[in-house]
């Protein structure tokens, strides 16, 4: 894998919110882009939130390199997308996937699902761990500027600290990734904790396309340890908070597919339990077209 670059600012503190994702790869898609002096008139925010949205964008992987990316396209595109209006969880599930595993940069967001490791944190133990992450011979970032990125990754996912249910409810509606409950503050107290488990609205098809680019990115494995599937940095189980019977159920249910069963699969070796996920990338984007498509795992 690529050194990653540290990457705690962008956003302008602004959280990621409905419809940003959409207007801006439509945007882009259009032949315009955010520098450009119209981009505040033709996006309808002010100067800061075009700035964001260029930077949920370009780290949730639908713009690349100045233009609308194949992810984009197929999730978007208003005659031929999955889903142009973002209206499945399953969509925020694998953008949350993308945003966190970018393999360019280091955020709050890596350090939150991948560094962090811990059930219950506070945002210091969240600044921690992204600083423990960098390269040790470049200058890290002022702590200003980690706790903005820190505070607006958690805001994304958890909404606000003071229990307002009105402010709550305001927040809520601006952020997608909360409806995902992966974070949540905890009352009388400045800590947060992950929801570990299973996930109702994280269909098998995503994790099992998380698991493909998961190896794809250790030199096109065929397969792991559960416990590497499930800790280890930038895995399925670590990004998405699963535990072992999650896992579990979701390779079992691509094992036992008629269509699936011989790419996905688990075996065992000296009571070592292995994670088998055997294919090529056209493939791995058949499965989220299968499930975009609404066919059966199971027929």
């Amino acid at each position: 894998m690529s050194i990653r670059k540290a990457k705690f600012s962008g956003h302008q503190t602004f959280c990621f919110r409905y419809g940003w994702l959409e207007k801006g790869f439509r945007f882009v898609k259009n032949g315009h882009w955010f520098a450009e002096h119209d981009a505040i008139v033709d996006l309808g925010v002010g100067k800061n939130m075009v700035d964001s949205i260029r930077y949920w964008c370009e780290m949730a992987g639908i713009i690349e390199d100045q233009e609308v990316s194949d992810l984009g396209r197929k999730i978007f595109d208003e005659k031929n997308g999955w889903d142009p209006f973002l209206e499945d969880n399953a969509t925020l599930w694998l953008l949350h996937w993308k945003l966190n595993t970018n393999p360019n940069v280091t955020t709050a967001g890596t350090a939150l699902f991948s560094y962090l490791h811990k059930p219950e944190f506070s945002k210091h133990d969240v600044a921690q761990a992204a600083l423990k992450s960098l390269a040790p011979n470049k200058k890290p970032p002022s702590d200003k500027v980690i706790m903005r990125d820190v505070d607006c990754y958690l805001r994304t996912y958890a909404g606000g600290r003071k229990f307002d249910p009105h402010k709550l409810k305001e927040e809520s509606f601006e952020c997608p990734f909360q409806e995902l409950n992966l974070i949540h503050p905890m009352k009388d107290s400045d800590l947060y904790r992950f929801s570990i488990g299973p996930k109702s609205s994280l269909s098998p098809e995503i994790i099992g396309f998380a698991i493909f680019e998961y190896l794809n990115q250790k030199s096109a494995r065929g397969g792991m340890r559960i416990q590497e599937a499930l800790y280890h940095e930038f895995s399925p189980g670590q990004v998405f908070m699963l535990d072992e019977n999650a896992m579990i159920e979701a390779v079992q249910l691509l094992e036992t597919s008629p269509k699936w069963g011989e790419k996905y699969g688990f075996t065992e070796s000296a009571g070592v339990a292995f994670v088998r996920c055997e294919m090529e990338e056209h493939e791995a984007w058949d499965l989220l077209n299968d499930y975009y498509k609404g066919t059966p795992i199971h027929g």
